[in-house]
């Protein structure tokens, strides 16, 4: 065998072991990286993107690549797949506008949008490779720069998230470990004085009588209210730093919710605060809507947007028309129309949607507990009795206790106005020289129930005569054929109702009164309207509550003072007693002695 022959045949030899090597090689490492799945697939984990996820911030809704323009920080990713398949992943925008990758080098997407921005990078590509598919994403975007100016208490420039909406203006910006809100006063807001309560001769608590009215207000001067008394927010005036000069209207999506009126803020955007103003020209919209809206004239306003701001028709709304106010020549014209005839706007339009007309004579009530049929029945409001309830639900049990039922009325609102027959102790308190202890016990009995109405089915007054509503739920209890007695006696507990039984009978079944017991106070509490007599002005009835008081002390060290005081004046008693037999025995001892000189 020849030199080249030999050194042919160990040159093949060793690149024969050099390719098995690395063939192995490589499918080692897919081995260790990859695991088939069942469908063949392999698993694969992206950890630049797990690294990504960790440090970005949750977007609102996707970005939009046609109007969302590429700056310095931005990450992307670009992915081929073809003749020539690559992942570059984490590629950075940098200070410049431009990104560094393999095969394209630098390439400047300043100033582009992500949609202009994939077309480059592709053109770029093409000119490099062929046959092979290129996809651009956007992994991350960068944070956005915005600048608020205006007569705000915080303008300059803030940095925030991608995705950030512009109520971010209202709700906060993160800075740091502080939440800093541009329109309100930092300083100001975090300031708390701490006041001590005012000096009362009275014994008033004009501290707590001011946190009530002010929690009870009917309009709360909240931070929103506020700001929209300070700031036109239907007037957020944007120039940004691509595009037309637009306004946004914040007060559009705090009243709606509808994220169409706050929309991204975009790296670089000037924002500018205008200031409210009376001489503003107005539109409304209200009546039959679901959140009422007034605010300042926009050129755009149209109906439809209109009521989206108030939140869509109300359900009870009459959609096919609306009545307008319109403001000509000093005058007020009121037009009714369809809502579809509504072709503009005008400044200091008024729009009421009506109310669609319903039948309220008919209504729903339930009654429950010990009833043939218990259920819910249909009534005629403010007509219908419980004694034609009763004969509906076919008639009340043996079981039943009808002296114990009592009615639960809701005061629903009604088209959003509280019922008539509801309470505001601030309200109350300005006609009345009652003192805060009395307001206390009222809003105590108020808490209690105050829908709750004891309704004795034993009384033909009350069947009669006790209207239903709507709503109304009757609850008629079982008998437990029994008497409780509580209170100062040696046995307290349930005993079984006996008609001919008297209430000194039933103490006695108790086994007596304790030694603290108040024979002067003993009560009757009546099963349904929970109400105290006395022995003698009422007639006990099963599940009624005999109540014993004890005698009152105000405290243990009172008793304790009075049984001394007690004692103190038996002793008293005692020592005069004693002082008068020695002095009458020495007046007596003296009478004796003259009468021996005699």
């Amino acid at each position: 065998m020849s030199y080249f022959a030999r050194s042919f045949g160990a040159l093949f030899i060793f690149l024969f072991l050099l390719s098995s090597t690395l063939t192995a090689q490589i499918q080692s490492n897919q081995t260790q990286q990859s695991q088939p799945t069942g469908m063949g697939n392999l698993f694969y984990v992206d950890e630049a993107g797990l690294a990504l996820i960790q440090t970005a911030s949750p977007l609102d809704q996707f970005i939009d690549p046609d109007n969302y323009y590429l700056g310095p920080y931005d990450v992307l990713s670009i992915q081929g797949n073809g003749l020539v398949e690559f992942s570059y992943r984490a590629l950075v925008v940098n200070a410049s506008g431009d990104i560094n990758a393999p095969l394209i080098g630098t390439v400047s997407i300043k100033g582009k949008s992500l949609t202009e921005a994939k077309e480059i990078i592709k053109k770029a590509f093409a000119g490099q490779i062929k046959d092979t598919e290129v996809t651009i994403t956007l992994d991350q975007p960068r944070p956005v720069s915005v600048h608020i100016g205006g007569n705000i208490p915080n303008p300059g420039r803030y940095v925030v998230p991608a995705g950030t909406r512009y109520d971010a203006l209202v709700s906060g910006i993160r800075v740091e470990d502080m939440v800093i809100t541009p329109l309100i006063n930092q300083t100001a807001e975090s300031i708390i004085q701490a006041t001590a309560q005012r000096p009362s001769y009275s014994g008033l608590n004009f501290d707590k009588l001011d946190a009530k009215e002010q929690s009870e207000a009917e309009i709360q001067n909240d931070e929103l209210t506020k700001i929209s008394q300070q700031y036109d927010l239907r007037y957020v005036k944007v120039t940004p730093l691509y595009g037309d000069e637009y306004f946004v209207d914040l007060a559009g999506y705090f009243n709606s919710g509808n994220p169409d009126f706050a929309p991204f803020i975009q790296d670089g955007d000037h924002v500018t605060l205008i200031n409210a103003s009376s001489d503003r020209a107005t539109v409304s919209i209200s009546g039959a809507v679901n959140n009422p809206f007034t605010g300042s004239f926009r050129a755009d306003d149209t109906i439809e947007q209109l009521l989206d701001i108030a939140g869509g028709l109300n359900p009870d709304a009459d959609s096919s028309r609306v009545i307008r106010i319109r403001p000509e020549n000093g005058d007020f014209i009121r037009t009714e129309l369809p809502i579809s005839a509504v072709e503009k706007v005008q400044p200091g339009d008024q729009y009421i949607v009506r109310y669609r007309q319903t039948d309220n004579t008919t209504g729903s009530v339930s009654i429950e507990g010990e009833v043939d049929l218990p259920g819910s029945f249909t009534i005629r409001n403010s007509e219908t009795n419980i004694a034609q309830l009763l004969e509906m639900a076919g008639g009340l049990t043996d079981d039943a206790l009808p002296n114990g039922a009592y009615l639960i009325r809701s005061a629903k609102d009604n088209r959003g106005v509280n019922s008539a027959s509801s309470i505001n102790l601030s309200l109350l308190g300005r006609s009345s020289d009652q003192f805060l202890e009395g307001y206390d016990y009222l809003e105590f009995e108020q808490a209690l129930n105050p829908n709750r109405m004891a309704v004795d089915l034993t009384s033909a007054t009350v069947l009669e005569n006790t209207k239903l509503r709507n709503g109304d739920r009757i609850f008629i209890p079982k008998d437990e054929n029994t008497i409780s007695i509580l209170g100062q006696v040696n046995l307290p507990g349930f005993y079984n109702f006996e008609p001919t039984f008297s209430v000194q009978d039933y103490l006695s079944a108790a086994n007596g009164l304790t030694i603290a017991a108040d024979a002067e106070r003993i009560f009757i509490i009546k099963a349904g309207s929970r109400a105290w007599y006395k022995p003698a002005e009422t007639n006990l009835q099963s599940g009624d509550i005999i109540f014993v008081d004890r005698i009152p002390f105000e405290d243990v060290s009172t008793g304790r003072n009075y049984t001394l005081e007690i004692e103190r004046q038996k002793s008293e008693r005692v020592r005069l007693i004693m002082t008068g037999i020695g002095t009458v025995a020495s007046l007596i001892t003296a009478y004796a002695a003259v009468r021996r000189l005699n």
